[in-house]
């Protein structure tokens, strides 16, 4: 090879350097499964079979408690958005939840319950997003007990929290603890005094690190509180799967000569 292509072969290697680089601090799509045909505002059954962009057919089954009202929701403010981590920025639109209330009276033990998901097959790690929104906390009674006055979710998997959306909204962060082979998440205001929106979080997005056939997220939801949860899948813009796909036809002509 002559020394001017041996410079322009280094010229656009460096430029494909840069772009595979921009390209995997990019964007991706987060495509949140859909709980249609249920109504938004009428509560999904027990049992029901939803589209999961990616995924297919996913099964949805989560607990009964006489405690908890439940409606598929939508909450304009987190309807759409973005996080952003490590340089990648994670946006969606739509986005809907399955929503319970707990309806208890205020100082009865915490009330728990959970949802599971199960998949046609393996998901490969680091392709589902866990969102959970409305996490709440309230002032104890007199007496009470301080561990029933947080709305806890806990998850028995690896995952890394990507970030809170909250659509400008007065919601709390989301307190995320991750430890090996599980994480919880709660709201991180504390102190006396709070106030409605204020001791609630908004969408946390958690990325499920694990392979996994089914998901289980169980929650401790206190009296009173509202929240969300649902899943996502993430997927690149089809902008970074063209780069990366130039790279490789680059990379292969270059190894041919």
């Amino acid at each position: 090879m002559n020394s001017r292509r041996r410079r322009m072969v280094v010229c656009l290697g460096l430029v494909l350097v840069g772009v595979v680089s921009s390209a995997v601090a990019a964007n991706y799509n987060v495509n949140w499964m859909s709980l249609a045909p249920t109504p938004f505002g009428s509560a999904p059954p027990f049992a029901g079979n939803y589209n999961l962009p990616g995924i297919g057919t996913v099964q949805m089954t989560y607990s009964a408690n006489p405690d908890f009202n439940e409606a598929r929701v939508s909450v304009p403010a987190l309807s759409g958005g973005s996080v952003a981590f490590a340089g990648d920025t994670y946006a969606w639109t739509p986005e809907e939840t399955l929503g319970r209330t707990n309806l208890a009276v205020s100082g009865l033990p915490i009330s728990t319950w959970t949802v599971t998901y199960t998949f046609p097959g393996t998901v490969p790690a680091g392709t589902l997003i866990l969102g959970v929104q409305g996490l709440g906390r309230r002032d104890a009674n007199p007496g009470e007990n301080p561990a029933n006055t947080i709305s806890v979710a806990t998850v028995l998997q690896n995952g890394t929290h990507l970030g809170d959306w909250t659509g400008a909204q007065n919601f709390g962060p989301t307190l995320f603890t991750p430890s090996a082979g599980s994480f919880t998440m709660m709201n991180s205001v504390s102190g006396p005094g709070g106030a409605n929106p204020w001791w609630n979080t908004g969408l946390a997005l958690v990325r499920i690190d694990d392979a996994v056939s089914t998901l289980t997220v169980h929650i401790d939801q206190t009296s009173g509180d509202g929240l969300g949860v649902n899943l996502g899948t993430i997927i690149p813009e089809p902008t970074t799967a063209a780069l990366f796909g130039l790279g490789a036809l680059l990379g292969l002509r270059r190894r041919g000569r």
